[in-house]
């Protein structure tokens, strides 16, 4: 696709700033469920192994068992009080560095993405849900795939007129946050 004759292009850096917003939104939308219950079961799990870890000090006195289960409950209710941070760093640790500066450009047919590492091709029939807010959309391939795009990253086009074209191209409602 020539860049030069898309109606959007978009420049993005996926840093903190958007690794966070794209997680929160994520959350908020496509992964919702699956969150809560992850959680919940961490939860559930951290609680039985603490309680176990306690009652093995409780009976015949404290062994390697007894605080293994307790550092290991702690560890996953850490994860559960922490989950945010949690779900950052993993993002951080799959995302390459030289995929790190994304430049997407939207055209009738397909998407594009252009990094270092090479360019992708994207048709509109592969995106699963498309959710915005003030300063992001999000485009979702599925429940953990997706690309984010910066409101204030439009070098070709703006994001007032791209939500409507996003939506037409994809047949999807745009969700709203």
């Amino acid at each position: 696709m020539n860049e030069d004759f898309a109606p959007f292009v978009n420049q993005t850096t996926y840093d903190r700033r958007a690794l966070e917003a794209m997680n929160r939104m994520a959350q908020a939308t496509v992964r919702r469920e699956k969150s809560k219950r992850t959680r919940l079961g961490n939860a559930v799990i951290g609680a039985a192994f603490l309680a176990g870890g306690i009652y093995c000090y409780m009976g015949e006195g404290w062994d390697l068992v007894g605080m293994l289960l307790v550092v290991y409950g702690a560890l996953l209710l850490l994860m559960v009080l922490r989950w945010d941070a949690y779900q950052l760093r993993s993002s951080q640790r799959q995302l390459k560095s030289a995929m790190r500066e994304c430049r997407y450009a939207f055209d009738e047919e397909i998407f594009t993405c252009t990094t270092q590492a090479g360019v992708t091709e994207h048709p509109y029939d592969q995106i699963f849900a498309v959710v915005a807010d003030k300063d992001w959309y999000v485009l979702f391939f599925d429940e953990d795939h997706g690309v984010i795009l910066d409101r204030k990253g439009f070098t070709t086009g703006d994001d007032m007129s791209f939500k409507p074209f996003i939506g037409q191209h994809t047949h999807l409602p745009i969700q709203d946050l």
